[in-house]
């Protein structure tokens, strides 16, 4: 990502749930994040994942095929999500 905002939302969720848990919060960690290899570099994504349900193979399951739909913009901060390109 481009910004800091996954790091600072898991913060704010542990500030905000540490009174209500009854124990020290080790830990608070979006789910939905994946490194992503872009040439020679790597970088954090957060993504989305949609499930298509079918009468086909693979899609036959109760929950369905999950698609995993990587964000091009950040949904805290509306900054790109990954750094522009010379091409645009």
């Amino acid at each position: 990502m481009n910004c800091n905002c996954i790091s600072e939302m898991e913060a704010k969720i542990r500030e905000h749930f540490q009174p209500q848990v009854k124990a020290t919060i080790q830990r608070v960690e979006c789910g939905n994040t994946a490194f992503v290899l872009s040439g020679n570099s790597m970088d954090l994504s957060l993504y989305i994942p949609f499930r298509i349900r079918a009468d086909a193979p693979g899609y036959r399951t109760k929950s369905g095929k999950e698609i995993p739909m990587h964000v091009s913009f950040c949904p805290f901060c509306g900054n790109r999500a990954r750094p522009e390109t010379n091409g645009g």
